[in-house]
């Protein structure tokens, strides 16, 4: 197979909406088809300009991504990620492969995605290389944190596993209907009485001037509490720059961020949050993160943020029917907060490392 790898053209102007290009259109139908191989159809879809949206670089995240081209056809990619204020020695790589490809053909394909997504990370001064791929609830390589798996000989695996790299964690993907969720209003009322110490306070969009420091203090708690496994990411310090970079590169293509803060009465403190990702086509929407700091734990607040995004997103987007969700398989109070959500798992991801790549 005659594979030709390279960088990709430079993206059109923000808000361009002149033709974008042969290329961009062939890789966004990629995206397409192996979003929906991995997920089914529909749960993860995106128009163009969301898609491109993915793939602008800002200042705080450097995103390089090179084609795949058989002949006329795009048939896989890799993206390498390089954060550029925190977790400086570390890039995330991730190689995408057309799924009608033969499995022999796919094979080939990710050994080559794979050594050049290497490559580059090294070239961009990265010692440490996390690679995400498909993963499995159980398998013959288990994650470091002995829950979830992956299968070694997958065609996405065999070239991580044949450089060193370590299962780190599995990620499960888990899927809300909300029409089969007939009793939101009681639980949501519920929730609100358990926790009237708080109170919640919601926005569209990027955060309002009150909230911005207490949103700050939440994302850096994230980036802390979130279970990361033997992963290489450091501790994030969060200005009012890079809350206002993360917001507008969420909305992107036109895409929405809807946010729901629970803020203690007494104090005004927030104590934590749960933001959903509106996109602007199909009938799923996409759970960013949701955080409840550990002072405020106790109070059914992850629970109750969750169940009040679900309400909202009923009434404001009735065409948004589901949602999905990423979680890490170890982190089991989220992951029953979830279930009790109604969330189901559909499919898992693995995350793998490798240090001293140079």
């Amino acid at each position: 197979m005659q594979i030709d790898i390279r960088p990709a053209a430079p993206l059109p102007d923000d808000g361009d909406a002149a033709a974008p290009g042969d290329e961009l259109r062939l890789a966004y139908e990629l995206n397409e088809r192996a979003n929906a191989a991995r997920f089914g159809e529909g749960i993860y879809v995106n128009t163009l300009p969301e898609f491109t949206a993915l793939l602008r670089s800002d200042e705080t995240e450097r995103i390089d991504v090179l084609y795949a081209w058989l002949g006329a056809r795009i048939v896989g990619d890799v993206t390498i990620y390089a954060n550029l204020i925190d977790s400086t020695e570390v890039a995330d790589v991730g190689i995408q492969l057309d799924p009608t490809l033969p499995h022999g053909e796919r094979t080939e394909l990710a050994e080559a995605l794979v050594a050049r997504g290497i490559d580059e990370a090294i070239a961009l001064g990265r010692s440490t290389i996390v690679a995400s791929t498909v993963g499995a609830r159980t398998g013959p390589v288990t994650a470091r944190t002995g829950h979830g798996a992956a299968n070694p000989t997958h065609p996405e695996v065999a070239p991580l596993v044949a450089r060193g790299f370590e299962l780190e964690q599995v990620y499960r993907v888990s899927v809300a209907d909300l029409a089969r969720l007939s009793d939101l209003d009681a639980r949501h009322a519920a929730g609100l009485e358990r926790a009237s110490g708080y109170e919640l306070v919601r926005w569209i969009g990027e955060t309002p001037a009150e909230h911005r420091e207490g949103m700050r203090m939440l994302h850096e708690r994230m980036s802390v509490d979130a279970p990361v496994a033997g992963l290489a990411w450091e501790p994030e310090s969060w200005d009012d720059a890079r809350l206002t970079a993360f917001e507008q590169g969420k909305q992107g293509g036109g895409r929405s961020l809807m946010t729901v803060a629970a803020r203690k009465r007494s104090t005004g403190e927030l104590a934590g949050f749960s933001t959903l990702i509106l996109p602007t086509t199909g009938d799923v929407a996409r759970q960013h993160d949701t955080l409840v700091t550990q002072p405020h734990r106790g109070h059914g607040l992850g629970m109750l943020l969750k169940l009040d995004n679900m309400l909202r997103l009923r009434e404001l987007r009735p065409e948004l029917t589901r949602i999905v969700t990423w979680n890490a398989e170890e982190n089991r109070p989220m992951l029953a907060v979830n279930e009790r959500c109604g969330f189901e798992p559909i499919a898992y991801e693995a995350q793998w490392q490798r240090k001293d790549a140079r």
